[in-house]
């Protein structure tokens, strides 16, 4: 066996605050006059952001373009739960719809 000698990755830099979330670019809704349409077309265009940004982000990676890898896995993380929030959404409607159906008049 070849004893291979610890290699030094260099000087790590000290953690940076994480950056603000782009919250802002999202509309607020106003639950009271918001129709349930309103509200699924929301979690699409955030599923819809959501994977675009993860699909540029690997694009990126692969050129190079990135030195931040924690943000592409947050973002990879956000679109993962907004798949979720939506397929949950879209599972208790279509229970709802089922027992709806179901109901003897």
């Amino acid at each position: 066996m070849e004893f291979v000698p610890f290699v030094s990755l260099g000087r790590m830099e000290p953690m940076t605050k994480m950056k603000d979330m782009d919250t802002q670019k999202y509309a607020v809704v106003n639950v009271d006059s918001a129709s349930f349409l309103d509200i699924f077309r929301g979690l699409v265009d955030n599923v819809i952001d959501t994977n675009e940004q993860v699909d540029r982000d690997m694009i990126d990676l692969m050129l190079g373009n990135i030195d931040n890898l924690a943000q592409v896995q947050a973002n990879i993380q956000k679109a993962n739960m907004a798949v979720e929030m939506l397929v949950t959404v879209k599972n208790e409607v279509v229970s709802a719809y089922n027992s709806i159906i179901n109901m003897q008049v």
